[in-house]
């Protein structure tokens, strides 16, 4: 390089603001960190700068380098200095585009640079960055295989940089414990750090931002699948600090108990399903419209399901009684009803589908030894009916239903099964999807939590623990060293 900077002298010229990199996949969150460091008066930041090029259509090029030969040929870069900012900070995204460079980051391959720039990774779960990707609708950000490739390309460069000097982070930490982590980079950089940067976001950086926090469900169980394959265990990696002591927490349990409903299948999507049938059918019968039937059903549902199941009853009384509460509201007949359960049974069981991960972790559970139970809320038959439907009846050591024991979760049921079982609480860990139902109670009488959250930041070092597919559960009890 015939460089203005000395490469074999990374101490930039006085007075010049020394430059820094943010790494990252696009969408990984790297804009909130951005601008924690653009409220402190020594720093001076910006997107892309070193990708900065016009070009055509056809045009392919490598990454644009001259910020790394001479940082005053920017303008941005001389503004900075102007205004006695000390740190010139990048917020590099590294992609998949060929045509923009973003395969072509050599310059992380060199220790020489990296001692100037110290770069900074930031690595997030790929659920939740390939979830924002489809939601932006931009058309080569929905490929799964594009956006695999572009989180295996940054992957690459936090292996293939020289250290030190740089730096991986978790956004999912920073998240959760922004002063530490913000600290960490300051540390890293050499930056100061200052309670001004964490005040709140500005509203236009709040609105810029929204689709990158927020949780779109946007992943089929296949892609979420397909992207803990590929990618799942080298993210845990980052998280080995907390990963190896959960580790060996769940490795000294005997008992796994997983709620049923949304833990371990998506039982929203299947009784929606199921619901919608019945309701069509009663649509076109009566002529009225669909909408309004399921405006009542869902108040029936609320009011009708408050007990938890714990009367004893069978699935299909239940039903029953909330199928004839809405043809009541109506004034329709209920000579329709043996069709109407019959509908409701079949489209269900049709749809039942396992959430990613659950036969991997229920088959991992088996080979270490430990015994598994399904601890729900429900009718017992249907829930029988349920674990048959969805093959994993060979997994499941035990049962234990509200509706059998005649108790709701929040009013004893975790109790009752360690009376029943004669089992200590702490041979037990409970998986769940609900806060309320699963996670307060079962803490409550000394078991030991796993929050699957699928709408929410991986948090491994909390507790309890919280995780977004069972894939990762999976991943946390075969992990290496």
């Amino acid at each position: 390089m015939d460089a203005a900077i000395d490469m074999d002298d990374p101490t930039p010229p006085a007075r010049q603001p020394q430059l820094r990199f943010l790494a990252a996949c696009p969408r990984s969150g790297s804009t909130l960190l951005t601008e924690c460091f653009d409220k402190s008066p020594v720093c001076e930041t910006t997107t892309r700068l070193p990708l900065m090029n016009t070009l055509t259509s056809e045009e392919t090029f490598d990454p644009e380098e001259s910020i790394l030969r001479n940082l005053m040929r920017h303008d941005m870069c001389i503004d900075a200095t102007t205004a006695g900012k000390e740190f010139f900070i990048c917020n590099e995204d590294i992609g998949s585009d060929y045509c923009k460079g973003e395969l072509s980051h050599e310059k992380f391959k060199d220790s020489v640079v990296n001692k100037i720039v110290r770069p900074v990774f930031l690595i997030r779960d790929p659920i939740r960055v390939f979830d924002s990707w489809k939601d932006s609708q931009f058309g080569s950000w929905r490929d799964i295989k594009n956006f695999i490739m572009c989180y295996n390309n940054l992957l690459s460069f936090t292996n293939q940089a020289s250290s030190p000097p740089t730096l991986c982070v978790i956004y999912e930490q920073v998240v959760h414990d922004p002063r530490t982590q913000v600290n960490r980079i300051c540390s890293h950089w050499g930056v100061p750090f200052l309670d001004v940067m964490l005040e709140p976001l500005s509203p236009e950086v709040r609105h810029s931002t929204y689709n990158d926090e927020t949780y779109n469900d946007q992943l089929s169980n296949e892609e979420k699948d397909l992207l803990e394959e590929r990618l799942g265990r080298s993210y845990l990696r980052y998280w080995s600090a907390d990963v190896v002591p959960l580790r060996d927490i769940l490795k000294q349990k005997t008992w796994f108990a997983f709620d049923l409903d949304d833990t371990l299948h998506e039982f929203r999507r299947a009784s929606s399903a199921a619901t919608t049938a019945v309701l069509e059918n009663i649509s076109e019968q009566y002529g009225t419209s669909l909408l309004e039937l399921q405006d009542e059903y869902a108040r029936v549902l609320k009011e009708k399901t408050s007990g938890a199941f714990a009367d004893g009853r069978t699935s299909f009384d239940y039903r029953r009684e909330r199928f004839a509460s809405v043809l009541a509201t109506f004034n329709f007949p209920g000579d329709g009803m043996a069709e109407y359960l019959d509908i409701y049974e079949n489209k269900l069981t049709k749809s039942l589908q396992l959430k990613a991960g659950a036969i991997g972790v229920l088959s991992l559970l088996k080979e270490l030894g430990k015994k598994i139970m399904v601890i729900t809320e429900g009718p017992q038959d249907s829930q029988e009916r349920t674990i048959k439907a969805l093959q994993i009846e060979q997994y499941v050591d035990f049962l234990a239903t509200t509706n059998h024991f005649r108790v709701t979760k929040t009013t004893g049921l975790f109790n009752q099964v360690l009376s029943h079982l004669k089992i200590a609480a702490d041979e037990l860990v409970c998986i769940g999807d609900s806060e309320h139902r699963d996670i307060v109670p079962a803490m409550g009488v000394g078991i030991f939590t796993i929050h699957l959250d699928e709408g929410n930041h991986v948090s491994l070092g909390s507790f309890p623990p919280r995780i977004n597919t069972l894939r990762k559960l999976e991943y946390i009890l075969s992990c290496d060293e």
